[in-house]
Parts: structure tokens; sequence; C-alpha cells
């Protein structure tokens, strides 16, 4: 192979892996609030990139917790507003990938009687997946633990 098609190969393999790695979950939720959701049960979608939840708490109680989860799972908050909260995982090094740098995306709407609608959307980055993991699930069952208390 002479240099110009082994560079040409070079560019061909790598936008290769690109193209297959892509990003993995989802920016923001697609779980809509409907009456079929019951109190404290999470509805978790395929993989996990997207989960939802009824909260018996108000929209500051359930935004407290929000924010003690995603403390609890090494998060650092990047946007916070009264409904919403967005915050990406602290990266660390690992043996042969880092981990880390998920981003995560909690929304609050309040439900009549003092109830919160919650879902909670994650969004891996390039490699997606390569030392990342989806966390809305996790997340959501932790929050019904939290809220239970």
């Amino acid at each position: 192979m002479n240099n110009r098609s082994w560079v040409g190969f070079r560019v061909l393999a790598v936008a290769s892996c690109v193209a297959m790695a892509g990003c993995a979950g989802l920016q923001t939720s697609g779980h809509k609030y409907s009456d079929s959701y019951k109190l404290n049960q999470p509805v978790k979608g395929e993989g996990c990139y997207d989960a939802s939840v009824l909260l018996g708490k108000n929209v500051g109680a359930s935004m407290e917790i929000a924010t003690k989860v995603l403390a609890a799972i090494d998060s650092t908050v990047s946007e916070k507003t009264a409904n919403q909260v967005k915050a990406q995982r602290n990266r660390h090094i690992g043996l042969l990938v880092g981990s880390g740098g998920e981003e995560l995306s909690i929304s609050l709407s309040p439900v009549q009687g003092n109830r919160t609608f919650v879902t909670v959307a994650t969004k891996t980055g390039f490699v997606g997946g390569a030392g990342q993991k989806a966390w809305s699930c996790q997340i959501v069952d932790q929050m019904v633990a939290m809220s239970a208390r």
C-alpha cells in the first residue's frame, strides 16, 4: 500500500468506528404523565436510558431528593431550575477505559394532590457505552426509596 491509500484506509476506519459507536441515550425523556401511573412505582424504558415515576411529594421536596440522588451517584449539577436539574457524572480513570461523563436530566411536573411526576433521561457520550452506563432506572429507584423515608 502506498502512503496515499494508507491514509485513506485510516480515515475510512476511523469514520466507520465513529459511525458504529455513536451516542446512546436520550437528551430528554419520552415518558408522559397519564392517570395509569401508580404512586412510587417506576416505569423504566429499554436499556434504562429513560425512566419515570410518580412521587408522593411536592416539587420542592422532589427536587431536594433528586439533588441528593445525583450527589450520591457522583454527579455535578450543571443547570438547575424550579422544575429541572441537569448534571454530569464525574469522570474516573479506569484500567482500560474511563467511566463517567454521562449527561443526566431530571424533570419534575406537579400533579394534583401534592404529587410530582418525575422523568429521568441518561445520555452517554460519543463512544456510547465504553465505561459509561444508563443511570435513569437507578435514579428513580433511589428517589422512590428516599421519598418513602
